[in-house]
């Protein structure tokens, strides 16, 4: 089992294991700084220990966890379209004359494909 598996970052079982002084506004406002900025990463290990959420404060994040999902599956989805349609377009370009182009546009958007349904495949 990889480490990040190994790790659980429950927020409830972090409190009350180590008395931790970390507010759950914390996490309200990291998760609606993510939203502004997918530069942000949180561990889905995180986001699993909202999933039953108890509180308002959970109940929030877990609306945002919601809403920055769609919004990175609709991002996935236009990826995967716009490769899709250069490597079509490759193709066809490479029925009708060979060019380097054509190849390397071919060779990307298959990757970039690949890429792209791995990440939507469900875990």
């Amino acid at each position: 089992m990889c480490y990040s598996a190994q790790i659980r970052q429950d927020y409830r079982k972090y409190v009350k294991a180590y008395g931790a002084d970390i507010s759950i506004r914390d996490f309200v406002r990291l998760y609606w700084e993510r939203k502004a900025s997918a530069q942000i990463k949180i561990p889905k290990a995180m986001d699993a220990a909202f999933a039953n959420p108890q509180s308002e404060d959970e109940r929030e994040i877990r609306a945002l966890i919601d809403e920055f999902n769609t919004q990175q599956a609709t991002k996935l989805e236009q990826e995967l379209f716009k490769q899709t349609k250069r490597r079509a377009d490759a193709e066809r370009t490479l029925q009708t004359k060979t060019t380097k182009k054509a190849q390397e546009d071919l060779r990307i958007s298959t990757d970039k494909i690949e890429w792209a349904k791995g990440i939507a495949a469900p875990t």
